[in-house]
């Protein structure tokens, strides 16, 4: 049996053969698209290719992409586990021509490397067309012997769209019967049990996509200059036909990790229903070491939010085993084992993958069993009433008390049979969802169609701005607010550095730079015209750009200082703590880094001194473009987040550090004059941040707070070495006093409370109701009190209420056998009389709190409350 690094081989070389380039995979972090959250098909790297925005060194390229479908369009979470070939992670194997060869060469050579190379059986491989692909259909006929009677042709299942609008064409399917036995092709036909029928039995092998036309926003088709070819072919799924497995699963790309989860889990695995728990895991721990890797960080939104999720569905899965310890980090190395040859940034950052997911898990796992509680008493009861459905309240209850991804919940409801409101769910989900949608568009861009249509397609404007701030150039076009010009001395936003800003100025106007961004192969300016409109300016004028120089200084002193930072980081906490995002802006710098605990006082100091020697040695700082294999060869640091072309541009601080990068340097590091951190914290689970300055802006914080100091030792007499440890002496008798303060209020509330229940109002069945204004009391002592009459009440309610700060503050006890019961809830109360102070609030069903708008209607919330209460409990 092949092993599958082998067979991975073969398809690459296969194709280097045939005059392609084997290009590296993209991370699974798609760069510069906002409309995807992660990279799905093997083509996302070239898509710039077929929308005519970008170009490459060679028009053939062959790969084996890493790619993950987790959410949108392309979806295959729910059936993860359930079948044989759905993943969240998978490598896609494909080959592509950028306006070199088409449909012959794309049939032949599959053809030839499916039953040639590979030796599949030509009586059970099957074709199909577009329905009116003549000729994909007649190349199949006569340059192959897949034989007529097995191409079948068929409408939208063989047409391939990039979106609403941009690059298609038709495409062809290579498909497979997999049943043991002689082939049937009547069977294969058929519509219903068939070819493209979801029958397991026959399978898609390889997709070949034809891009020859673009759809246009009317719907019309439009041929393109030239033509494209992209295939897509799922090395998982031929890995299982090659290996004679009857599942994905079964190949050794999953099952050494599946036999790692049953030693973990002392569960041996087995095929079917029992196995799911496996499978997922397996699953999941393949798609969380990728995408840690390439540089995604959990987090509560975007693709950190669905790293998030999937980590914690495999927790639950890994509580079906038996396993409540954290589990997936010791499986990072397994997959390691399994791909770490292809993929080798996986062996190179397994242990910071893995202390990532550890930490994630200790952090989930403390609140996974209280939710899993709350889950099954919101199941019991929803069975206990007859319905069906978990409501879009409990589903977000569990989601923002508990971190139960929506998804988690659903799984785990339709175990028992229920359904989720996910309408309900998502209703309160909306206005965040709806922030990060606009985010996405604001990122993306605006149409600019209208300003560029005047420009030559093959146009690119000139950066001139690692040598030259300000120029002489031309105007290719303007708007109200944009201006795009030949060559620019501007620098525009990326990398982490900010965009350049100053002026643009011709014969009668002057546009102020605010930002500026890349669009293709131009460099897009927007501002505000502050002389003059853009009427004033007509194509081909002539115009001065020049860059507001010392804010452009001020940036490259911060670029340079996040790359010594990021050295010292290195030499100080270890090879793991790498970069994870950075803002490099004129007033200050902010470097993100993989790290899994706060960095002590005296570490940070030295991380401080490491980066003020390197200013000291005055080290020169040099760039120079190198192709990219000779560059990291060469030592330099490249980033998994980030995608390089074939030539990157290195930058070197002498003798010190090399990395990839395409932003503004200054050209030694003595002009960086100072270098002080002013904060350090976390920023999400396994990362954290440091903030800067360098140049003027350090200098004057250091002076500004050495003065601070002298004046606390001349004043008080403290010197600034006790200075620490006298106000942590000075905290913690702070802490001594409101200890003892919330003690005293407990007494005296628990003195004064046998005679508020002296005058409590008293319902049927002994059911005692005190309602009182609490003079001077803020919150915790409401709380104190409550909790003073649940001691001691025996049966009933209380309400205590204050004003503090112009507003109504409310407090509501039940006693624990109304609460418990359902008799009555301490939340519904304190909602419904919060309401008539115009405020709300609510809490657990024996104790909570609520706030008032309307001062003025305290006297009428405590009026009402014993109405409330026999309202509530007659319900």
């Amino acid at each position: 049996m092949k092993h599958s690094s082998e067979i991975r081989k073969e398809f690459i070389d296969f194709f280097r053969q045939k005059g392609h380039t084997a290009v590296p995979s993209a991370p699974v972090v798609p760069q510069a698209d906002p409309t995807l959250l992660f990279v799905n098909a093997g083509m996302n790297q070239f898509k710039d290719v077929f929308l005519g925005t970008g170009s490459r060194d060679y028009t053939r390229a062959v790969n084996s992409q890493k790619c993950i479908r987790v959410s949108g369009k392309h979806n295959d979470l729910e059936d993860v586990g359930r079948d044989t070939y759905h993943h969240t992670f998978f490598e896609m194997l494909g080959n592509w021509s950028f306006g070199d060869y088409f449909k012959r060469e794309a049939i032949v050579w599959a053809w030839e490397l499916l039953t040639e190379l590979w030796g599949l059986p030509k009586d059970k491989l099957y074709a199909t067309v577009y329905v009116d692909d003549d000729e994909a259909a007649r190349l199949w006929e006569a340059e192959t012997d897949v034989g007529a009677n097995k191409i079948y042709r068929y409408d939208k299942d063989n047409f391939w769209e990039m979106g609403e609008v941009g690059p298609c064409g038709p495409c062809s399917e290579i498909h497979i019967d997999l049943a043991p036995g002689a082939p049937d092709h009547e069977l294969a036909a058929d519509r219903l049990g068939g070819i493209n029928s979801g029958s397991d039995r026959y399978v898609e092998l390889w997709n070949l996509v034809f891009i020859d036309s673009e759809r246009r926003p009317d719907g019309s088709l439009a041929p393109l200059k030239e033509n494209h070819i992209d295939t897509g072919m799922g090395f998982e799924r031929v890995l299982s036909v090659l290996q004679g497995s009857n599942s994905n699963f079964e190949t050794d790309v999953f099952r050494p990790l599946i036999d790692r989860i049953a030693e973990v889990s002392g569960q041996d695995y087995k095929s079917g229903e029992a196995g799911l728990p496996h499978r997922v895991i397996a699953d999941h721990t393949r798609m969380l070491t990728f995408a840690l890797t390439d540089g995604v960080v959990p987090a509560n939104e975007g693709r950190g939010y669905v790293l998030r999720r999937i980590l914690r569905r495999a927790a639950r899965f890994g509580r079906e085993l038996g396993v409540r310890e954290p589990f997936i980090h010791s499986l990072v190395g397994k997959v390691g084992d399994m791909l770490g040859e292809a993929y080798p940034e996986i062996i190179q950052r397994s242990q910071h993958v893995a202390r990532m997911i550890k930490a994630e898990e200790e952090g989930f796992g403390a609140t996974l069993d209280r939710g899993i509680e709350l889950f099954e008493e919101v199941a019991a009861r929803v069975k206990t009433s007859g319905a069906r459905t978990i409501s879009g309240e409990d589903a977000f209850k569990l989601y923002d008390t508990f971190g139960f991804p929506l998804d988690l919940t659903v799984l785990m409801a339709r175990e028992k049979s229920l359904a989720v409101d996910q309408d309900g769910f998502g209703e309160q989900m909306n206005r965040r969802r709806e922030q990060s949608r606009a985010d996405a568009k604001f990122v993306a861009g605006e149409d600019i169609s209208a300003l560029t249509a005047e420009v030559d397609g093959d146009t690119a404007t000139e950066f001139t701005g690692y040598t030259c701030l300000s120029l002489d150039t031309e105007v290719l076009a303007a708007d109200e607010h944009s201006v795009v010009l030949a060559a620019t001395p501007f620098y525009a936003e990326s990398g982490g550095q900010v965009a350049d800003h100053g002026t643009i100025e011709g014969e009668s106007w002057r546009f102020r730079v605010e930002d500026v961004r890349r669009a293709g192969r131009l460099i897009i300016h927007r501002g505000q015209f502050e002389h003059g409109s853009f009427a004033d300016v007509s194509q081909g004028a002539k115009a001065r750009a020049a860059v507001d120089e010392q804010r452009r200084h001020d940036t490259e002193r911060n670029h340079t200082a996040t790359h010594i930072l990021h050295r010292v980081l290195l030499a100080t906490l270890g090879e793991s703590a790498t970069q994870a995002g950075s803002l490099v802006a004129p007033d200050y710098l902010r470097f993100d880094f993989h790290h899994y605990e706060k960095i002590p006082d005296e570490v940070l100091l030295e991380i401080e001194q490491g980066v003020n020697a390197e200013i000291r040695a005055d080290r020169r700082v040099r760039s120079s473009e190198q192709s990219y294999d000779e560059a990291v060869a060469g030592g330099a640091l490249a980033l998994f987040s980030e995608k390089y072309g074939s030539t990157v541009r290195v930058v070197e601080v002498e003798d010190f550090s090399r990395e990839l990068c395409g932003g503004a340097h200054v050209s030694a590091t003595g002009r960086l004059g100072v270098f002080v951190i002013i904060q350090e914290g976390s920023v999400a689970a396994g990362t954290r941040r440091i903030e800067a300055l360098t140049g003027a802006r350090a200098a004057e914080y250091l002076l500004e707070r050495s003065h601070i100091l002298g004046r606390v030792e001349r004043n008080y007499s403290i010197s600034p070495a006790e200075l620490d440890k006298r106000i942590a002496g000075m905290l913690e008798e702070q802490k001594k006093i409101a200890r003892e303060l919330a003690q005293a209020r407990k007494s005296s509330s628990q003195a004064g409370m046998d005679d508020l229940l002296a005058g409590a109002v008293e319902l049927a069945g002994g059911v005692r109701l005190v309602a009182r204004k609490v003079e001077g009391a803020d919150m915790d002592l409401l709380k104190t009190m409550g909790d003073s009459f649940r001691e001691k009440a025996g049966t009933g309610a209380a309400l205590f209420a204050a004003e503090a700060d112009g507003k109504l503050l409310f407090a509501c006890a039940v006693t624990d056998d109304l609460a418990t019961t359902g008799r009555l809830k301490a939340g519904e109360v304190v909602g419904r009389i919060a309401r008539i102070a115009g405020g709300g609030g609510g809490g657990r069903p024996h104790l909570a709190t609520a706030g008032g708008k309307d001062v003025s209607k305290l006297e009428e919330a405590l009026a009402a409350f014993t109405e409330i209460v026999e309202e509530l409990m007659k319900a």
